[in-house]
């Protein structure tokens, strides 16, 4: 990821409608699953700033704890004590074995050369009876500045992640594609600024966008998306998710 951008990220976080929707989603996909446990280990993969732990907090309440795993220092910051954070490449986890109920990666295999040695390190850490969770960016054709930006090598299919947890040997997961309802107008700019020649602009797409009323509309239908990916798989979206479960409560799938 550009430093630049590896810099905001922590601002973003907190007001960008993106992260807002995703972590609106996943809460919402994590609750019927979670819902009889408490005091939970939970780590975050490739998590970022700090900041964006905190949705984890009540999951872990109130003697477990949220552990954020990131290869960049400057995430870490001055993060509160409740919150640990540890510095390590997720090809090689410092962290020990079947040592988390939850253990979540989400927008982080897209960055790695192999994605397979990513997964086992992911699940190794992972309780046999825990929950792995998921999130890629998804559809090649989308290809476009921000993941040029991120330093991505990859979009994903449900396929290729699929094959992907194949060659890490690990069981098949269940899985949805999700922001359906804005993949219009993304894959709109995308491809225009494709035909374009506008790819390799500097920037990203976080930087289309700025607090405010347009802003707080993209939250609300990203958001509501909550509604839908919790309980049936989406056959189609910018982001792909994928749940692994022993128990397999989820509903999706």
């Amino acid at each position: 990821m550009k430093s630049e951008l590896a810099e905001g990220y922590g601002r973003l976080e907190q007001w960008h409608w993106w992260f807002r929707g995703r972590e609106r989603i996943l809460e919402a996909v994590l609750r019927p699953m979670l819902r009889d446990a408490s005091s939970l280990t939970i780590a975050s993969i490739g998590c970022g700033p700090w900041q964006g732990l905190r949705w984890l907090e009540p999951f872990a309440r109130p003697q477990g704890r949220v552990v954020g795993v990131d290869v960049e220092r400057i995430h870490a910051g001055c993060h509160p004590p409740h919150i640990d954070y540890v510095i390590g490449r997720f090809e090689a986890l410092p962290l020990a074995a079947t040592s988390f109920d939850v253990v979540l990666a989400l927008d982080v295999l897209e960055h790695l050369d192999d994605d397979a040695v990513g997964l086992r390190e992911a699940a190794r850490v992972t309780k046999p009876s825990g929950l792995l969770v998921v999130t890629v960016p998804a559809l090649p054709s989308l290809w476009g500045r921000q993941d040029i930006a991120s330093h991505h090598r990859r979009r994903y299919t449900e396929a290729s992640l699929l094959r992907a947890f194949d060659r890490a040997d690990l069981p098949r997961p269940r899985t949805s594609y999700f922001n359906t309802l804005l993949l219009a107008p993304i894959a709109a700019v995308r491809w225009v600024r494709r035909a374009s020649g506008a790819l390799e602009e500097a920037g990203s797409d976080f930087d289309d966008t700025k607090p405010g009323t347009v802003n707080e509309l993209l939250a609300s239908i990203f958001s509501a998306e909550r509604h839908l990916v919790s309980r049936a798989r989406l056959p189609i979206g910018v982001s792909l998710l994928a749940v692994s479960s022993a128990k397999d409560e989820g509903r999706f799938g």
